[in-house]
């Protein structure tokens, strides 16, 4: 993939090739942002336009040795770091360190790629530190993060930072119509949803994201104050699918927001669910404004709660009990 390839981000591109045409690129570089957007991919159509052979205007040629190599994921001069388990293991930095040490094997460049970067635990980010402090001539590191908190603030002040921010819904529709061929009524919807993350409309697509919302809108159209087991036996379901537990919760929260901004707002293409009026219209009667904040806070505690390991079950249950319901 080279830059042409990309989605959206044209600033962040931008950047990178002036930093090339000034032969200042920088030793180390963070990627961060919303999970989804396009990091990893713009991190390694970078690595493929330091290192083809044929370069065409700070871009990739996509067609040289290099850039076949890179495709293959085989060169010997990009390393991609993706998390196994929960942690960046101390091995993977060490090994990294090690490598850094020679000269790149058949370019001028070597770039080291570490996705997920926010989870490196103190072992392992202190012996990155010590190869941003002392950094080897012919590498390039990027770290790529969607935690940008996360970070111990010494790794982040030894990187240039590249911020990528949620692509608009048009440019998540296009990339589901031409990668995907999805219709453009459903890839709109999916846009719409995704929060300006392709990767998530992607999963959204896989995952039967239409189906999944609008069991979501019917559970909470027949659930009321006098009768909350149906919401109860909902979210034990819930529980019970932890694969796509958090993209639930989110598609709940993004409900309960559409009900807000409708009651504030009246316009229905401010709408995620603008397919769905109907149903915004009879979840939100009888409640508040301040209902519909409450609710979409208890969402949001119950997704802080589950990231941070907390039992499914009593967090949803909860989550269930503070919601406000007609």
């Amino acid at each position: 993939m080279s830059f042409r390839a990309i989605y959206g981000h044209e600033n962040q591109i931008d950047s990178l090739k002036r930093a090339m045409a000034k032969s200042r690129v920088a030793h180390a570089y963070l990627f961060y942002g919303t999970a989804g957007t396009g990091k990893k991919s713009t991190a390694l159509a970078f690595a493929k336009a330091l290192t083809c052979r044929e370069p065409k205007g700070y871009d990739a040629c996509d067609a040289c040795l290099s850039c076949r190599k890179i495709e293959r994921c085989n060169h010997p001069d990009i390393i991609v770091i993706d998390v196994e388990g929960k942690n960046i293991k101390i091995e993977d930095v060490r090994n990294i360190q090690n490598q850094m040490q020679f000269k790149p094997l058949e370019g001028e460049k070597r770039v080291v790629i570490i996705c997920d970067a926010d989870k490196m635990n103190i072992t392992s980010a202190n012996a990155l530190l010590k190869t941003l402090e002392e950094p080897s001539d012919g590498n390039v590191l990027i770290l790529i993060t969607a935690r940008f908190h996360q970070l111990p603030l010494t790794i982040i002040s030894r990187c240039q930072l590249l911020r990528f921010n949620p692509l608009t819904a048009a440019i998540v529709s296009a990339y589901l119509r031409d990668k995907l061929a999805i219709d453009d009524k459903t890839a709109k919807d999916l846009a719409a949803s995704s929060g300006g993350s392709i990767g998530r409309a992607v999963l959204m697509h896989e995952e039967a994201y239409i189906q999944n919302r609008d069991d979501i809108l019917n559970v909470l159209l027949e659930t009321n104050k006098t009768n909350l087991l149906r919401l109860l036996f909902f979210t034990g379901d819930m529980a019970a699918q932890p694969k796509s537990l958090t993209e639930k919760l989110h598609l709940m929260k993004g409900c309960f927001r559409d009900v807000l901004v409708y009651r504030e707002t009246g316009e229905q293409n401010r709408l995620i669910n603008h397919d769905r009026l109907d149903a915004i219209k009879k979840i939100g009667a009888g409640l508040s404004g301040r209902d519909m904040l409450n609710n979409i806070k208890a969402v949001d505690d119950a997704l802080r709660a589950l990231e941070q390991n907390a039992n499914k079950q009593l967090t949803l249950e909860a989550m269930m009990f503070r919601l406000a319901v007609k």
